[in-house]
């Protein structure tokens, strides 16, 4: 080998070329990694690496928001780092993107070492190259908008699963974040026979025992031990992997009951109906309907779902939709409706105030309730000409009634998208003006008034009926953040509070302070106040404290055909 086959460092040319390549290799790898994390930065605040058994191994990023450096980070369970109403969540979708690699969007909440809440939407990836680590990139604070908070949702009282609103709103939620993991979701809904039957021969103990039994089955084996809900007394519904068998959820359930019950659960039993969850493709707003519109259908008693797949449910609620729009032409066309009337009592004497006055379809073949049908025919402009239907009815039957007697004014619900129609105001207009008698036996009470676009004009045409002698009251009062812009801009004589503001308002000195203060506000502009969802003595007199009117509830009793039913309870009655 001749000098000039060498470097200066007494090295062969090839062998200096090879070093200097090493050397360039190690460089270009370590700028390639410095920009694959730069990139991934781009979209997340935080970058994990997960083992096998959900150990961090690797952390990058804002790990002070954690409470924690990247070095503190490795080796800790990352299970640690995820809220406790989360934790099974986290690794129910873990297991499942497990078995098919990928999760995106999944929201959720980690807490810091000292144990601040930190929302955040992530997307994975397992990769088997990588000893089936997981890689996680995550995004401080969800960018979806509806994440539902666990301290926003209400369980049943008995059961302790999630009450029937609450689990739908989350169960949209986990059944998406399910679906893009990959794994298959399931809803499984469960019917416990002669349930009713045997807890009216119960105690209370034994009734809150047995129920709490079921629900903490039923959220064992849901999604997150979170996503089951009780749809009414006998109906149950939870979100869950294919990894879980329903029957032999419905033999814990029963062995439950005789475990606890003995002889008096022979009648007992549980038979479910299990559809799959699949939520791909559609939107939230499609999967919240398709969810809503199957759990409607369960509670028709029906011994199976009409659909197999969530998906297909969307199909069936349009054929529903369609027939329902008819039912509500020929009902209002023909009357087709009874009106119940429910009191309202003076919360300090127990005296009938006023009375509310309730739609009944005769119809009782329909699968939805007549709330149901009444809120579709709102969502599809058609409940103008049956708000127009009520009224006239309502003046018919209480024309009748005033032969039998003196009875307090009954309040006729009117939605603030019937005020809304020129035509509608014209006609009831000329309706009151033709009937002044009525205006000591007839109220109106505004519904949906979050609806409500052009609060001057609602106001205008609410003083058109007010000057002429008809009281008028605001419905769900409290229920979102713009009442007070309602009661500011619409001059009325009552509010009532929405249920769940009263709810609260029971459960916390909180709630209570500022049901008070809401009430007091009301009362210094000579606004009267009544809340619903009144349902005994205790709720009662939490009310009467906060400087609430009026109560409206089964504690003052329940909706009747007969006003004079409550006659008893009629002002001068003694």
């Amino acid at each position: 080998m001749t000098g000039a086959d060498r470097d200066d460092t007494g090295q062969t040319g090839t062998k200096a070329a090879r070093a200097k390549l090493s050397v360039k290799s190690r460089t270009q790898g370590k700028t390639d990694r410095e920009r694959f994390v730069a990139l991934a930065f781009c979209r997340a605040d935080l970058l994990l690496e997960l083992d096998g058994h959900y150990n961090i191994a690797f952390a990058a990023g804002v790990t002070p928001v954690l409470g924690a450096t990247p070095e503190t980070l490795k080796g800790s369970s990352f299970l640690d780092f995820v809220g406790d109403e989360h934790k099974s969540y986290a690794r129910d979708l873990l297991t499942g993107g497990g078995r098919n690699g990928r999760l995106e969007d999944v929201v959720l909440d980690l807490k810091s070492t000292a144990g601040k809440r930190i929302p955040v939407v992530f997307s994975g990836y397992r990769m088997p190259d990588f000893d089936d680590h997981y890689f996680l990139a995550m995004k401080v604070e969800p960018v979806r908008k509806t994440h539902v908070a666990a301290e926003d949702l209400i369980e049943d009282e008995w059961s302790g699963v999630l009450e029937r609103d609450s689990f739908a709103r989350a169960a949209v939620e986990r059944i998406q974040d399910y679906d893009r993991t990959g794994a298959n979701g399931q809803l499984t809904f469960v019917r416990l026979d002669n349930v009713k039957s045997l807890t009216e021969t119960l105690g209370a103990s034994e009734k809150r025992n047995l129920m709490n039994a079921v629900g903490g089955i039923l959220k064992t084996h849901s999604l997150g031990g979170s996503t089951a809900g009780q749809l009414d007394a006998e109906n149950f519904v939870y979100v869950h992997g294919d990894n879980v068998d329903p029957e032999d959820v419905n033999m814990k359930v029963e062995e439950a009951a005789q475990q606890l019950l003995g002889d008096k659960a022979a009648e007992f039993g549980a038979r479910s109906s299990t559809l799959d969850a699949d939520g791909a493709g559609l939107s939230e707003d499609q999967v919240a309907r398709a969810l809503v519109h199957t759990m409607q259908q369960f509670c028709t008693g029906k011994a199976r779902l009409p659909v197999e797949k969530l998906s297909d449910a969307l199909d069936d609620m349009m054929q529903d939709t369609v027939e329902t729009v008819k039912f509500i032409k020929d009902t209002t066309e023909r009357c087709d409706f009874d009106l119940v009337f429910m009191p309202i009592c003076d919360l300090r004497l127990g005296r009938v105030h006023h009375f509310e006055a309730l739609s009944r379809f005769r119809d009782q073949t329909r699968a939805k309730t007549t709330f149901q049908i009444i809120t579709l025919a709102e969502q599809l402009g058609l409940i103008v000409d049956f708000d127009f239907a009520v009224v006239r009815q309502a003046m018919d039957i209480l024309g009748h009634m005033s032969k039998r007697g003196p009875l307090p004014p009954v309040a006729v619900n009117l939605s603030s998208l019937s005020l809304a129609q020129p035509q509608f105001v014209q006609r009831l207009i000329q309706v009151l003006e033709s009937r002044r008698d009525m205006n000591r036996r007839i109220m109106f009470e505004l519904t949906e008034s979050a609806e409500a676009e052009d609060l001057e004009t609602l106001n205008k045409v609410i003083q058109e009926i007010r000057s002429r002698g008809f009281q008028f009251c605001l419905d769900d009062f409290g229920a979102g953040s713009a009442s007070f812009d309602y009661l500011n801009a619409l001059d009325v004589d009552v509010v009532k509070f929405d249920g769940p503001v009263v709810r609260r308002a029971c459960a916390s000195d909180k709630g209570r302070d500022m049901l008070s203060s809401m009430a007091k506000m009301c009362s210094s502009t000579g606004v009267h106040t009544v809340a619903e969802m009144v349902e005994d003595k205790d709720v009662a007199n939490k009310l009467l404290y906060c400087g609430i009117d009026y109560g409206q509830g089964w504690h003052f009793g329940k909706p009747s055909p007969d006003p004079f039913t409550f006659a008893d309870r009629f002002v001068g009655a003694d």
